[in-house]
């Protein structure tokens, strides 16, 4: 009896062990659930229709219930298809004893469906961001979903809908997607992208994860890994288009990944960000159409190079922003040097670090310097606020040559304070620059050197910008020595002064030249025209004129400048008394075209002497008028006036010029009272010539002609240095 027992109950549990395994893995087909999965469905999701043939039920093990399964079921949502693979619905055990099944979940798989053929079925939702982004920014792709519905009393308590993309092309704003494929996962307040693949404008993503949670407001966080393989084209839809015209090539090659944070409030406004990029360039060529012109640099610039640097961005909507590139750079055909490069920036303030070698050639004109065949280490840090830049620090070095600024600040391009500069710059093994300014109640600038090559030419050059306009000091100079582009040296310079609005209006200065010459300079500013009255006196006129072409092969004399002006006028007299001409260009072609070859050998042996060299001229914006130039001495007499066009640079000169044998014989038969003109006795001779100079600069045309005849001016100036 107990055999047959026992063998009942391992029968009967056999039984229903292959019942339970039949309907785990096969299941038992029956068209009694149809309507109430049809029902549920259709109660569930509103507009929804669905025709089901066949049914199976199962037994789901690990959740110890039943459910039931249909596959390719004919799924309509507002009359539009939807292609389904197969449907499951999940009904509790105690519900189904008791002969009333509830359906608590459903299960929906996809087949692989076009994202165009989904659109008929997304038109249909409530207006949304997702319905809008849904039909017009994605223009193709395709997709694959299995979505969870949790029910309870037929309405849907939660869901979750999982799956693939591929193949995905759309443009959001300025977001360029091509080629993209990623998985998914997407709940109710909660959602996750994965295996992110494609290209983002342009740049390759190797691999990316994106998460939202928007259980209380909508945060983004993701991680890209991209390549990036940029050229010329991709640039033309991010860079403006004069920078764009100006790029004759370009090519990046590297890599970058970026990790991101995003908020939104329940309007979907963003109200807190952060962006975290690092990466490395391999190798990047810049080639400009047309080369660029940089102030101190000798060299147009035509291309730059990187190769082997790194980066990193940090950008927040609360924080400062960071760009920070590091590596290897050079300027057209140069070496590779070091670099490093930061720049902090918030809504209106900024702040620049520079650390790098520079081996393009500098050249700085005040101090007559530049940079040719060596590198320079150039160290910088400043800091912008809207108009106003704080040059905290600035250091050019390289061995012995350095120049550093401190503290340096500008208002709308304009200086107001600095605390230090000091410069120190070697030529041909030497200091020729050793001297510090400083500026506090008073501006000081003392030292040993100062190389002063260049600068009456750059004090010469009009500007149509203040850079001083803000100062208004006292100012003292003290240096032991300063040179320039002749063998004089001034020694012991020592000026007195005072600024208003950048410009000098009081000045008494003096230095001293080689045995027992000086110079001396004197400014103020006269109180019943308001016009200010320079004065400057040296025994040596040609360091002051040594870089005016018109007075090149001048040696000896004395200079004495007189001069009167405002911001619009100037009226000046030059004279120099005492001098020689030697090798001058211009006054050797005249006097070959006149064939006084006498006095064109003089002039290229011991030179020609000068008593006087008288010039009085005005000069405004527009015109330098010259009204008279008279130069008299043993050999020869000038006398020339006409003008120069300060924007054009046209010359009109014309003039007159008489060897002083002719002049001194022609005087000597003068009357004491009269006007006589014309030589009494005929055949002695041509008085000189007339000459006219016009042109532009370096295309001067110079013409001769022989004369008889004096203007009276001539005889006038001839007769007083008679007298």
């Amino acid at each position: 009896m107990k055999k047959i027992i026992l063998s009942s109950v391992i029968f009967f549990l056999l039984a229903i062990i292959v019942v339970i395994g039949y309907l785990v893995l096969f299941g038992y087909e029956t068209n009694k659930f149809n309507s109430l999965l049809e029902n549920k469905i259709k109660s569930s999701l509103s507009n929804v229709t669905i025709n089901i043939d066949k049914i199976k039920v199962k037994i789901n093990i690990k959740n110890f219930n039943f459910f039931i399964t249909t596959t390719e079921p004919e799924i309509k949502y507002y009359g539009n298809k939807i292609d389904i693979k197969k449907v499951d619905a999940f009904i509790k055990l105690n519900s189904f004893l008791s002969g009333k099944p509830n359906i608590d979940k459903v299960n929906i798989v996809s087949n692989e469906i076009s994202i165009n053929k989904t659109k008929d079925i997304v038109k249909f939702l409530k207006p949304s961001n997702f319905k809008k982004f849904f039909l017009n920014d994605i223009e193709k792709g395709r997709l694959l979903f299995n979505l969870d519905l949790l029910l309870k009393k037929n309405e849907i308590k939660n869901f979750e809908i999982s799956g693939y993309v591929k193949n995905l092309f759309a443009s959001v704003e300025e977001i360029d997607i091509k080629e993209t494929s990623f998985i998914y996962l997407i709940k109710k307040n909660s959602g996750e992208i994965d295996n992110l693949r494609g290209f983002l404008n342009g740049l390759q993503v190797n691999s990316g994860n994106i998460k939202f949670d928007n259980s209380n407001s909508l945060n983004v966080e993701g991680k890209l890994k991209s390549d990036i393989v940029l050229n010329k084209l991709y640039l033309k839809n991010i860079l403006k288009n004069k920078i764009q015209k100006n790029l004759k090539d370009f090519k990046l090659i590297g890599s970058i990944q970026k990790n991101f944070q995003v908020q939104f409030d329940r309007t979907l406004k963003v109200t807190n960000y952060q962006l975290e990029a690092s990466g490395n360039i391999k190798k990047c060529e810049i080639r400009l159409r047309e080369p660029q012109k940089y102030l101190l640099l000798k060299n147009k610039i035509k291309n730059i190079n990187l190769e082997k640097s790194e980066f990193k961005i940090n950008y927040s909507k609360k924080k400062e922003k960071l760009f920070n590139i590091k590596g290897s750079y050079k300027i057209n055909e140069n070496l590779f040097q070091k670099f490093n490069f930061k720049h902090f920036y918030e809504s209106a303030s900024q702040k620049i670090f520079i650390d790098g070698n520079f081996d393009e050639e500098i050249i700085i004109p005040i101090l007559n310097y530049n940079s040719q065949n060596q590198v320079i280490n150039l160290n910088t840090e400043l800091e912008t606020n809207k108009n106003k830049i704080n040059l905290k620090k600035l250091s050019l070095s390289q061995g012995q040559n350095n120049i550093s600024i401190k503290n340096l600040y500008l208002d709308n391009k304009k200086l107001v304070k600095f605390d230090n500069v000091t410069v120190k710059t070697v030529k041909k093994n030497k200091f020729n620059n050793d001297f510090q300014i400083s500026y506090g109640k008073k501006i000081i600038i003392k030292g040993q050197n100062y190389d002063a090559t260049n600068l009456t030419k750059l004090l010469d050059q009009s500007e149509s910008f203040n850079f001083l306009k803000n100062v208004n000091k006292e100012i003292l100079i003290n240096i032991n020595e300063i040179t320039n582009n002749i063998s004089e040296t001034l020694s012991n310079f020592s000026l007195i002064g005072s600024m208003e609005r950048g410009k000098f209006n009081k000045i008494m200065s003096k230095g001293e030249f080689e045995d027992g010459k000086y110079l001396e300079i004197s400014l103020k500013v006269d109180k019943i025209s308001n016009k200010k009255k320079l004065e400057i006196y040296s025994d040596l006129p040609k360091p002051l004129l040594s870089n005016y072409k018109f007075f090149d092969g001048l040696t000896g004399g004395q200079l004495l400048i007189l001069s009167s002006y405002d911001d619009n006028n100037s009226n000046v007299n030059l004279l120099i008394e005492n001098f020689k001409v030697k090798d001058a260009p211009g006054l050797v072609k005249l006097l070959s075209l006149a064939d006084f070859g006498g006095m064109v050998d003089a002039l290229s042996g011991d030179g020609l002497s000068f008593e006087k060299l008288d010039i009085s001229f005005e000069k405004n914006n527009e015109v330098l008028n010259l009204n008279e130039l008279y130069a008299i001495g043993p050999s020869i007499s000038i006398l020339m006036e006409g003008y120069v066009e300060t924007k054009t640079g046209l010359v009109s000169l014309r003039g007159t010029m008489v060897p002083a044998k002719t002049l001194n014989k022609f005087l000597s038969k003068l009357p004491i009272v009269g006007d006589i003109l014309i030589p009494k006795e005929i055949g002695e001779g041509l008085f000189g010539i007339s000459f006219k100079m016009k042109g532009m600069p370096g295309k001067i045309k110079t013409t001769v002609n022989p004369i008889k005849t004096l203007t009276p001016r001539f005889i006038q100036k001839a007769l007083k240095r008679a007298k």
